[in-house]
């Protein structure tokens, strides 16, 4: 994606209403760094004042370089006394493992040097805690600026809440350079809004969920817009998988924003990225093929790379995703498809072939404005060229004064929720908090002569059980569509109007041309069967007829796709089925076969 124009972002007059001042003499900013790249010995650039290292089990790897073959000591200085411990030191670099120390440890606040005996390099204010690397595409390095919460959590940090997280981020086509600070300093040197907003609500959330129990959280911040998922991978691996991107600029990111970092203990990764590959092969990890191959053969090298040292990061890290919202097609098709690549063709996380991993559905989190139509006939202050058509726009057009786009509804400005989903499936998968991980999962099905039933994986859904929100059966679309013509069941189309072919009928083979998108009939979801898992579809505007059935998958829209421009803003998390915890069912696709759902392999229905 590239760099937006004047007339994309608009400038926010009521960001702060005059507070920033008041919010900078609340909190003192931290000394700043020294340069140490020439320094006979340094930590390396990765690591500074005010870092979060890795609590235990793990041992926390810290490293730098010397300009001696003396050996190198560091030690870890406390207000109770000095640990010390040798480092390896290998052609101008020095590595060594700390600990293993929980957050509990001492006063929270430590010293670390390193010394060849001569010379001597120190960080300052380390504490202990859970280091969280964050990566991807622009809708993970969307700045806090433009979120409708920005100011919410400014003030929240200015008031001495959420002092247990601390970022550092590396500078972007989107965000400007960020040494290790914590959340609160950066708000006083006016750099909170520059950080990537998903991985700050992640680390706010998570901190909500946890509590008391909340540990010092380290947030390490690379992603860049309009990046491709093989520019996080080395190209060894990608030719692991078929139907995938050759470009020159393949592995790029891997050896700038990866390699870095990768000597770092971890805690895990969040990874929201996807947009830029829509019009790549989506394929299927039975097949090794796409994107769905490499997705998860990203992170299975990224384990293997940050696990090279044992004690440090574990060979089964966690790792956590975020599935595109509908905004985030960049004109391709099947975005449904997509999201269920992202999992590597399960549809849910964690699975057999990805282990240890945690899901957000965004697929019902897109801009509550997605209709553009009114910025684009020049209806609004900062881009006013009234015509006939302006007359409703107001609502709009204060959503837009209140909150900037940054370059339009592909990156909607509601991340909040993104990252309270993120922290509800990571709190209780990683963190063992109490709850569910995930919306209601696809189980099996039964057609009868003019309804389905649709019943919902009990065992995922714990105490959870499934709740069919109300919708405006005429104006907004239920999500949930059949197929009509059983010649027309297709995972991925490329094309337009009337030039689209198949690309892939689930098994990797095309099927040429044809209306595939419209074979598929919108119907309506009756209601859920009280005390069960069970919904009912109603297929009166089918006629009885259904070869395919679908939920989630229509690439354009969001739950209210049917608004006009000049309507109310469309409320996230609007679509019909969700979980009683508040997340949303998970996509799915199946053939109807013999009056019964099957699934694509791997998934089992």
């Amino acid at each position: 994606i590239a760099q937006p124009s004047v007339h994309d972002v608009w400038s926010s007059p009521n960001m702060w209403n005059g507070s920033m001042d008041k919010l900078q003499q609340q909190i003192v900013s931290p000394d700043a760094a020294e340069p140490t790249s020439s320094a006979p010995i340094a930590f390396d650039a990765t690591l500074g004042d005010y870092m979060v290292l890795q609590q235990g089990p793990a041992k926390a790897a810290v490293y730098g370089t010397v300009q001696s073959s003396r050996s190198v000591f560091v030690k870890l200085i406390t207000s109770s006394g000095t640990h010390t411990v040798g480092a390896s030191v290998h052609k101008g670099t020095w590595k060594a493992l700390l600990g293993p120390f929980d957050s509990s440890f001492g006063d929270g606040d430590f010293i670390v040097s390193a010394t060849d005996g001569h010379n001597t390099a120190t960080i300052k204010h380390v504490t202990f805690g859970d280091v969280w690397y964050c990566g991807g595409q622009s809708n993970m390095a969307l700045p806090i600026q433009h979120t409708f919460s920005r100011n919410i959590s400014a003030t929240s940090l200015a008031k001495g809440h959420y002092n247990n997280i601390r970022l550092t981020q590396m500078a972007s086509n989107m965000n400007s350079k960020m040494p290790w600070q914590t959340a609160a300093h950066a708000v006083a040197n006016n750099t909170f809004f520059d950080f990537s907003a998903t991985c700050y609500y992640f680390a706010q959330s998570l901190t909500d969920r946890l509590g008391k129990y909340a540990p010092p959280l380290g947030l390490v911040h690379t992603a860049f817009g309009g990046s491709t998922i093989e520019q996080w991978m080395q190209n060894s691996t990608i030719a692991t998988c078929s139907n995938v991107t050759l470009d020159p600029s393949n592995q790029e990111w891997w050896d700038a924003r990866v390699l870095p970092y990768s000597q770092m203990t971890l805690k895990g990764w969040v990874w929201y990225q996807g947009e830029n590959n829509m019009y790549a092969p989506f394929g299927n990890s039975e097949q090794r093929s796409g994107y769905s191959c490499l997705m998860q053969a990203l992170v299975k090298e990224w384990r293997e790379l940050w696990s090279k040292t044992e004690g440090t990061t574990p060979k089964d890290a966690w790792f956590g995703l975020v599935t595109l919202a509908s905004s985030g097609n960049e004109g391709g098709n099947d975005i449904g498809s997509m999201r269920i690549a992202q999992t590597g063709s399960y549809g849910i996380l964690p699975n057999d072939a990805m282990p240890h991993t945690f899901l957000a559905q965004a697929f019902d989190l897109d801009d509550p404005f997605t209709n553009d139509t009114c910025y684009y006939k020049k209806c609004c202050p900062g881009n006013f060229d009234p015509k006939a058509f302006c007359h409703g726009c107001d609502q709009y057009c204060d959503s837009m004064n209140q909150t900037a786009w940054y370059m339009g509804p592909i990156h909607p400005r509601d991340k909040l929720p993104v990252g309270e989903r993120l922290a509800q499936a990571c709190s209780v998968l990683v963190y063992g908090a109490k709850g569910t991980f995930t919306g209601p999962t696809l189980a099996s099905c039964q057609k009868t002569a003019m309804t389905i039933e649709v019943t919902f994986n009990s065992s995922l859904l714990g105490e959870d059980h499934v709740l069919v929100q109300k919708y405006n059966h005429n104006t907004t679309s239920s999500k949930m569509e059949v197929l009509v013509n059983a010649s027309g069941f297709c995972v991925q189309t490329v094309g337009r109007n009337n030039n689209v072919t198949c690309l892939d009928d689930g098994f990797g083979k095309s099927l040429g041309p044809g209306n595939y998108e419209g074979y598929w009939v919108s119907v309506d979801i009756l209601s859920e069967v009280v005390g069960s898992n069970t919904i009912t579809v109603d297929l009166t505007k089918s006629n009885g007829v259904a070869y395919g059935l679908r939920y989630g998958f229509r690439g354009t829209g969001d739950c209210c796709s049917e608004n006009p421009p000049t309507s109310d803003p469309c409320p996230i998390a609007s679509c019909p089925l969700m979980g009683s915890s508040s997340l949303p069912a998970n996509p799915f696709m199946v053939k109807i076969i013999e009056n019964k759902c099957w699934c694509i392999p791997p998934q089992v229905c």
